[in-house]
């Protein structure tokens, strides 16, 4: 079979239609649907980077909190009780008069852990008083912190206040200390 010229040269461009058609549809249309996907994913992956790297140093930060949280746990004499240790706090400040009631319970954090709570009632105290005895509990070389203060007005003199703060203390439990 005979082709004309002007046959050839259609043939020719149907061709090169052909293979341009197939090159669009399975190189090009692809690779550009691909980048669009990517410009509007990349974005996206970045800023969970972002999130993740902070996550990281955040998680980094409390772990070294928590090494220095136990090392000063391990570092505390272990014979150390926090209630004999409040009430001679109490009693160098002269507020033994004003206590109320002074109530010890321990709270277990796992099984290495336990923490002390001690709960003081102290009434008809003057707001300089309460501060003076709370900056000696905390600035002590143990590691004693105080979770919170409730303070109202004293029922017997107005211009004093009554107040019940709750001291904690975290230490090693007996089967740690066994361990160590």
């Amino acid at each position: 079979m005979r082709l004309t010229k002007r046959e050839k040269k259609f043939a020719a461009f149907l061709a090169i239609f052909a293979a341009a058609w197939l090159l669009f549809s399975s190189v090009i249309n692809p690779a550009r649907d691909r980048i669009a996907t990517l410009e509007r994913v990349i974005p996206q992956k970045q800023d969970e980077l972002r999130k993740l790297s902070a996550a990281a140093a955040q998680y980094n930060s409390l772990t070294a909190d928590l090494k220095k949280l136990r090392q000063s746990i391990d570092a505390q004499p272990e014979n150390f009780e926090l209630l004999p240790f409040l009430e001679s706090i109490i009693k160098q400040t002269g507020l033994d008069k004003n206590l109320a009631k002074m109530e010890q319970r321990p709270i277990p954090l796992g099984t290495e852990y336990a923490q002390t709570v001690v709960e003081v009632e102290l009434h008809a105290l003057a707001l300089a008083d309460i501060v003076n005895f709370i900056r000696k509990v905390e600035s002590s070389e143990y590691l004693i912190r105080t979770r919170t203060i409730y303070m109202k007005k004293s029922r017997t003199n107005g211009s004093l206040l009554d107040s019940v703060i709750e001291i904690h203390n975290p230490k090693l439990t007996q089967t740690a200390v066994a361990m160590k």
